[in-house]
């Protein structure tokens, strides 16, 4: 009895610890093995900053001043004579370059519900300068509006709403020790002019855009710290389910074998005593059924009582002895 309670505590310890090794496999195989990280080696912007100056016409609302900067006040159609823009477009670079290549161009375009038209497009032009300050052809709004009034007149519409569109488009190419740098960029600037309820005004938005990029390169780096823990864990497992199969040998071995005798074997002693049937006697309501813990005391009672025991094989080989209204029974 020693040996098969040591032999059971074996088995429960490593059915214990193959259930835990199977989870520790499970979760080490979880995170990935490798990893990719991405580095930065060079960042680049373009930046584009407008600036404008426009003239007016005599005027009371500004005293007669002659021009309006940005941020000096509200553009007024109906005293703004012309409008001169200037862009300056920069390129920087976070490492040295070798001589970029910098190709623009610039258009303007008219946009109103209806339409749109190109009023101007100037040639490629190509330079090695990161700081390059455009003048822009000048917006004279007497002539932009008989412009749109043609439009109008030709598409047969009518707006009191209108829009220039300022649109330059640069390509940059540069080499660095690191990479090729390829940009494009076109910071278009728009100019409404608008009917509001503070009157008939020209609002220049977007006079400062930038387009950051960068060279990158992308780095695997291999976990091993991940795969000593898989390597690890498939060791567990091995050398538990090892144990595992040992234990349940063993245990095997020291459990006591359960004999079974044959009936023949267990009623030849009592054969006198025992009359066999087919089926089991009926048992009529109101019956009293007592089991019968031994054959042996079953035999002492068919001998008291004088009466045989009935043995009947199905479905569980069954000794019964029937008295009057009570049943005694043992079930082999």
């Amino acid at each position: 009895m020693k040996k098969l309670a040591k032999t059971t505590t074996l088995l429960i310890i490593f059915t214990t610890l193959t259930i835990l090794s199977i989870a520790t496999v499970y979760v080490t195989h979880q995170p990935p093995t490798e990893e990719t990280t991405t580095n930065t080696l060079c960042t680049y912007t373009s930046i584009a900053n407008y600036n404008y100056t426009a003239t007016l016409n005599p005027n009371t609302i500004y005293n007669n001043k002659t021009t309006l900067k940005q941020n000096e006040g509200t553009l007024y159609t109906e005293i703004t004579n012309k409008i001169n823009l200037t862009l300056t477009y920069t390129f920087a670079a976070s490492i040295t370059t070798e001589t970029p290549t910098i190709t623009y161009t610039t258009s303007q375009t008219l946009k109103t519900n209806a339409v749109q038209y190109e009023i101007n497009r100037t040639t490629l032009t190509t330079t090695n300068q990161t700081t390059i300050r455009i003048d822009l052809p000048s917006i004279v709004v007497t002539e932009l509006e008989t412009t749109k009034r043609t439009l109008e007149t030709e598409t047969g519409t009518s707006s009191s709403t209108y829009a220039l569109e300022i649109s330059p488009a640069f390509t940059i190419d540069a080499n660095t020790n690191v990479g090729q740098i390829h940009q494009t960029f076109a910071p278009t600037l728009t100019i409404d002019f608008e009917r509001t309820d503070q009157g008939d005004i020209i609002t220049i938005a977007e006079l400062h855009q930038t387009k950051p990029g960068a060279i990158t390169e992308n780095q695997t780096i291999t976990r091993y710290d991940i795969l000593n823990q898989r390597g690890v864990s498939y060791i567990l497992i091995v050398l538990s389910i090892a144990g595992l199969g040992f234990s349940t040998y063993f245990y095997m071995k020291t459990k006591p074998k359960q004999t079974t005798i044959p009936l023949e074997k267990l009623t030849a002693p009592y054969k006198d005593l025992i009359i066999e049937a087919q089926t089991p006697p009926q048992t009529p309501p109101g019956t009293t059924i007592i089991a019968v813990t031994t054959i042996k005391e079953l035999a002492k009672t068919a001998e008291i009582l004088a009466k045989p025991m009935i043995l009947t094989k199905e479905p569980k080989p069954t000794l019964t002895i029937i008295d009057q209204n009570t049943i005694y029974q043992h079930t082999l």
